[in-house]
């Protein structure tokens, strides 16, 4: 199945009109993964069609697990997979953000090496501080990020994508399950064919409810 006859079969899932169109854009799927809230009921048929479906479905049921089936029970329901803060340990969340940190660290290290690319943020191959901040503050300090990790993060995914391959066609949908390009790397994380699982902490962050910056050398968790 390439790429537009698995976009065509998504759209019979969503009875939407456009299934005959032949240029069908990821843009037409933003907003995808909602409309199986909150439990994921019958979104494995999304994954059928694909040879590593099976794949996918395992990681995309996580989202699911994050949510709380009463915020659903009202007229207004969440836009956005968006997990609950817990009252975590600062203890556990410097371990998970240490973690992060190391996974990261591996991820750049094997992409250098397989690509020879010397330009990537230096301070991510050194000593990196995990900062746990107050309620509230994390939004001021989103504003700081350094913007060199994230697009050297963001360029070396790209480069690991097949940008035919069907399920490319679900990158808006996996964009807009939190508008945080991480989450969607976590999820499809095997389709890079790269080693280990550097996202897999940040992840656990998120579904307790926590953000994860890095800026000014420091890695800042908080709600």
């Amino acid at each position: 199945m390439d790429k537009q006859s698995y976009a065509r079969y998504l759209l019979h899932l969503m009875n939407e009109e456009g299934a005959n169109e032949t240029d069908i854009e990821e843009a037409q799927f933003y907003g995808y993964f909602q409309m199986y809230m909150p439990d994921g009921t019958g979104v494995e048929a999304t994954f059928e069609p694909l040879e590593d479906g099976h794949l996918y479905l395992q990681k995309i049921f996580q989202i699911y697990e994050i949510l709380d089936s009463e915020d659903f029970n009202g007229h207004a329901v969440p836009g956005y997979f968006i997990g609950k803060a817990r009252n975590v340990s600062d203890e556990v969340l410097l371990k998970c953000g240490r973690q992060f940190i190391q996974d990261l660290q591996s991820l750049l290290v094997e992409y250098s090496l397989k690509s020879g690319e010397e330009d990537l943020p230096d301070y991510l191959l050194e000593s990196i501080e995990v900062r746990i901040v107050p309620s509230g503050e994390i939004d001021k300090i989103r504003h700081k990020y350094d913007p060199d990790l994230y697009e050297a993060i963001s360029d070396l995914i790209s480069e690991q994508k097949e940008y035919d391959e069907p399920i490319e066609i679900l990158d808006e949908a996996y964009y807009s399950i939190a508008c945080d390009y991480w989450i969607s790397y976590y999820l499809q994380w095997h389709r890079y064919n790269l080693s280990g699982d550097p996202f897999a902490a940040y992840f656990n962050l998120y579904r307790q409810g926590y953000s994860a910056i890095f800026s000014e050398n420091k890695l800042y968790i908080g709600t």
